[in-house]
């Protein structure tokens, strides 16, 4: 019988390089493996891959989640392709500070020339093995117990949480808002009373930093760059959908939820521009128009989006995406975030007649 694995996937450019199917395959010629995806935005490369038979991507589970839901297995592996090896490991010391103490296989950049095998917690045993069946070197980590994700300040009054990773000219997010570019490659957060009050190595957006509001910087999800580097070719959503009562969704500055937010709707009206881009991109793999209310402040967080046929974009004047959209779930959406509706034109009609004056062009696709 052979042993059983659990293996947690992180990110869409594993998946893209199509180094999370190499592993698979090379992994279940010796082990019975059971893959599921950790975070959110690699949901839409498994869907393109069509890998979903073989990557669980049911349920919406962060890294440490993932490994920590594991049962009945003999070992937990973690694939990764960071931006380095580096970053890599740095990345898998911030999954380890969270998860049980459990033996972590992490293999990082396979399909890379400068690809590794790392062996958390005493997985030394299994590192070896897996090693040799990809033909990869071991990297040895820092000591786990090392793990310091935040550090406070000698007064107790302000905590600081250093990114690793980082490039100049990258968007900043924390908890999928963006709250500032890296001018630097030395990136760090500093929280006073669960707010962030600055970001060195870093131009903050202030508009993020209101709407992101209270974090815990251990806990906190931090991103840098695009939420997807990699080259990939979409595949295109073919669900049927209800032409009459409709369920109609609003989608605010949450896009990493999309997919459990548009469970069951037929169509969604997001607020923002890259919650636009990024709930749309997401929404083409499942068959679902949008009508999107932007303004022409993005900061590229996705790029070469595609939104399904029939969608429409609506353009207002700078800074009044986040006002007309609240007016759209006032008067439309009686203030909650699903709504009943006759038909998409109505609903259509309903959000550009609310943005009116401030309306500058509207996209159709």
């Amino acid at each position: 019988m052979k042993p059983r694995i659990g293996v947690v996937i992180h990110g869409p450019e594993i998946i893209d390089s199509d180094g999370a199917r190499l592993v698979l395959d090379v992994l279940a010629e010796h082990y019975d493996v059971k893959a599921m995806l950790g975070g959110t935005m690699g949901r839409t490369a498994v869907i393109d891959a069509n890998l979903e038979d073989r990557i669980d991507i049911s349920r919406r589970m962060s890294l440490s989640g993932a490994i920590n839901s594991l049962q009945g297995v003999d070992a937990a592996f973690l694939l990764n392709r960071g931006k380095t090896v580096d970053s890599g490991i740095a990345f898998g010391r911030i999954i380890l500070s969270r998860t049980k103490h459990t033996p972590i296989i992490q293999i990082e950049r396979p399909m890379e020339c400068d690809g590794v095998v790392i062996p958390w917690n005493d997985a030394m045993p299994w590192a070896k093995q897996v090693a040799g069946m990809l033909n990869l070197p071991i990297r040895m980590p820092p000591a786990a117990q090392d793990v310091l994700v935040v550090r406070t300040d000698a007064d107790g009054d302000r905590t600081r949480r250093c990114i690793h990773g980082a490039m100049p000219g990258e968007t900043l997010r924390i908890n999928g808002i963006v709250v500032g570019t890296a001018v630097s490659d030395d990136v760090e957060i500093v929280v006073e009373a669960g707010r962030i009050v600055e970001i060195a190595g870093a131009r903050i957006k202030e508009h993020g930093i209101e709407k992101l509001g209270r974090i815990d910087p251990g806990t906190a999800l931090v991103r840098t760059g695009s939420i997807r580097r990699t080259k990939h070719v979409p595949r295109i959503g073919t669900a049927e959908r209800r032409r009459t009562n409709l369920s109609v969704v609003l989608i605010d500055h949450d896009a990493e939820s999309t997919f459990e937010l548009a469970a069951d709707a037929d169509l969604a009206v997001t607020i923002g521009d890259d919650t636009t881009a990024i709930a749309g991109d997401i929404l083409y793999r499942l068959g679902i128009q949008i009508i999107g209310i932007t303004d022409m402040d993005i900061d590229n967080v996705l790029t070469n989006v595609n939104i399904f046929p029939g969608s429409t974009v609506l353009r207002v004047e700078s800074g009044y995406d986040d006002v007309v959209g609240g007016m759209v779930q006032d008067m439309l959406f009686g203030g909650e975030i699903r709504v009943r509706a006759s038909s998409i034109d109505s609903v259509r009609e309903q959000v550009i007649a609310i943005a009116g004056e401030k309306l500058i062009e509207v996209v159709s696709y």
